[in-house]
């Protein structure tokens, strides 16, 4: 998850981390050591501008890592913490659309610029072009409907009742859609409002592409799932659970944890919350959190890998705090994450080279590592998008794309269409996992991503799976990447990444260019489908 607080990085399952970065021949210095001697001083004095910009974002993230980490929780500390959040907002956003700013936008002379720093440019004209174009009024009325709906949200997950969240989604998505519109300005290239929003997460990937790719991977996936659940030698599970009466401990787990964190090159500060997240305050001040329980152990463990993935990125970027220095979009962000957390820690040598720390650790002395490894692979239907497994996984995020996107794009007025959400929500589920929905809880209530109007958001789950699969498949062909991990040289792995991804920042306009430039070939789905085909045969012996 990375967006302001509190929905930085996207609450529970999207939590923060504040980005930043570039290197495009070695790192920012390109976009402001070159700009100095090439560049007018109206483009230097904008890009210290937009520093301080930055700078009060991150002061913004300490606040909200305090929150979640050290504060005392209780009701007053939480509404002095939103009073000081918002007050601090309101001078970001001030400064964020100050006529100075403009007027030195206006007076840069582009074309004396090199090609960097006529990216950060770039950039910085976009961001300043849309902050301004959003009345102070919209954005208010934003920021109250946001709060109000999530406890809408909230009190119907509650009683299960989906009619006491419509009226506030039916508001959410009529205000995405003015929000969308009103940065779209007279729209000559006639962009769609889903994906404009589609553009705010993951830039340059418009709604045609992605509806291309979702829909392969859903042709591919939903025989294979029922091959697999179908086979008889589903692994056992019995090794993710304590023995009757017992629990794993949780100092037991956090040191199992943190060893495994050092191990993989993380060397920021960890702590616990009831929400894993990774924030960056700077390169060289990168924390993220962890979450246990004394009854599971992998949850918290994946949960672990997952932000060391975030937090390795964040740590491998320049401190230079421009656009340019921000990662791409948030599909590519989260493929680091899930490229640690499944392509490192899903695999049969990441066990055999931990395992004698899981079993001392975790008192798991009778399993083996092929055992553990097939038991963290396990695939099982679930109504849960949170819990489900890797396989499962791709086709939660279709539905929720494919509502959404009827909903923001379609001819029916939002108010029927969202009405039918609880309809549209099972019969998809049904059709695409074959799972029948009990209650509104279980089903179209259980994320809280459209409470907050992220809309847009659920696509990059799976482009960035997409994309860390790809990245395997690339690095298998600089490295033995199976014995990189068995003998724990993940600086390899860091390294490989910062050269072919971290250091790039936002020069380039979309991962599809990015890929390109670096591998020769954009975003290809069949890398994913072949990952999870032979993957996934192999561990319930179907070939």
């Amino acid at each position: 998850m990375r967006i302001a607080p509190p929905l930085t990085f996207l609450m529970a399952s999207l939590l923060p981390r504040t980005v930043s970065s570039f290197a495009v021949t070695s790192t920012l210095t390109r976009a402001t050591s070159n700009s100095c001697r090439s560049a007018s001083s109206s483009y230097e004095e904008l890009v210290s501008e937009f520093s301080v910009h930055k700078q009060l974002e991150r002061i913004s993230a300490l606040m909200h890592w305090d929150s979640m980490v050290m504060m005392p929780q209780t009701d007053a500390n939480h509404h002095e913490r939103g009073l000081q959040s918002a007050a601090l907002a309101g001078v970001i956003h001030e400064k964020a659309t100050s006529s100075r700013l403009g007027e030195l936008i206006e007076a840069v002379d582009v074309d004396a610029l090199d090609d960097a720093s006529k990216v950060n440019y770039k950039l910085m004209s976009k961001i300043y072009r849309e902050k301004t174009l959003i009345p102070e009024s919209v954005a208010k009325e934003q920021a109250e409907l946001s709060n109000s709906a999530y406890l809408a949200w909230t009190k119907a997950r509650d009683s299960s009742d989906f009619s006491k969240f419509a009226p506030a989604l039916t508001k959410c998505f009529e205000m995405s859609k003015t929000i969308a519109s009103l940065k779209l300005g007279s729209n000559p290239d006639n962009i769609s409002l889903y994906d404009k929003m589609l553009d705010d997460y993951e830039k340059g990937m418009p709604n045609h592409r992605i509806t291309e790719i979702f829909d392969t991977v859903e042709e591919a996936l939903v025989p294979l799932i029922d091959e697999v659940l179908a086979s008889p030698h589903a692994p056992s599970t019995s090794c993710l659970s304590p023995p009757a009466g017992s629990t794993f401990p949780l100092s037991s787990q956090s040191s199992l944890n943190f060893h495994i964190l050092d191990s993989l090159g993380f060397t920021g500060r960890s702590d616990v919350s009831v929400h894993p997240f990774t924030t960056s305050f700077s390169p060289s001040d990168v924390r993220l959190t962890s979450r246990f329980s004394p009854t599971e152990w992998y949850q918290g463990l994946a949960g672990s890998i997952h932000e060391s993935g975030h937090a390795l990125y964040e740590s491998n970027l320049p401190s230079s705090p421009t656009p340019i220095n921000s990662p791409l979009s948030m599909g590519v962000h989260e493929s680091q994450s899930l490229f640690y957390e499944r392509h490192v820690g899903l695999s049969l040598p990441f066990y055999a080279r931990f395992l004698p720390n899981i079993t001392a650790n975790l008192n798991l002395r009778s399993y083996s590592s092929t055992e553990i490894h097939g038991a963290v692979n396990s695939v099982k239907r679930s109504s849960i998008r949170v819990e489900a497994d890797e396989l499962t996984y791709p086709l939660h995020v279709i539905l929720r794309t494919r509502i959404e996107r009827q909903i923001i794009d379609g001819d029916v007025e939002v108010a029927d269409v969202v009405n039918s959400v609880p309809e549209l929500w099972n019969y998809e589920m049904k059709r695409l996992l074959k799972i029948d929905i009990k209650d509104d809880a279980e089903g179209c209530l259980q994320d809280v991503h459209w409470s907050g109007l992220a809309f847009g958001y659920f696509p990059t789950y799976l482009i960035s799976a997409i994309a860390a699969a790809q990245l395997e498949y690339y690095i298998r062909k600089d490295m033995d990447f199976e014995d990189v991990i068995l003998n724990g040289e993940f600086s390899k792995i860091e390294e490989w990444m910062k050269e072919k991804i971290h250091r790039h920042g936002s020069y380039y306009g979309s991962l599809d260019e990015m890929f390109e430039a670096e591998f020769g070939e954009r975003l290809n789905e069949m890398y994913y489908i072949d990952y999870l085909t032979n993957k996934y045969e192999k561990i319930y012996g179907l070939n």
